[in-house]
């Protein structure tokens, strides 16, 4: 299994056109900036999360199955655990690999 902060890069190289390790405007696609989770998400951590999955939404408008990351995207703003940051990003994983199948 995928350790939790590689699967956060993962997403966030995917989300922006499989850039390098900070490869992204931002420089959030690395797994360092996993520690914004670690042990509970930071106000930055979600920022960062959210503008990944805002990422996605804007270059995939009109995709079937979009909607379901606009319901992620609000999720991070509410969510207080670690846990539960790791299950919105496997899901946004997931589904991600959906809207290129």
């Amino acid at each position: 299994m995928i350790e939790a902060n590689m699967k956060y890069e993962e997403l966030a190289r995917k989300a922006f056109d499989n850039c390098s390790k900070y490869g992204d405007p931002f420089k959030y696609a690395a797994q360092e900036r996993y520690d914004n989770f670690v042990p509970i998400p930071t106000l930055l951590g979600k920022r960062i999360l959210s503008t990944i999955l805002i990422k996605i939404i804007v270059s995939n408008q009109g995709k079937s199955g979009v909607d379901k990351f606009i319901e992620l995207e609000n999720k991070v703003w509410t969510s207080e655990t670690q846990s539960e940051i790791i299950s919105i990003i496997e899901k946004a994983d997931t589904l991600f690999d959906k809207l290129y199948d």
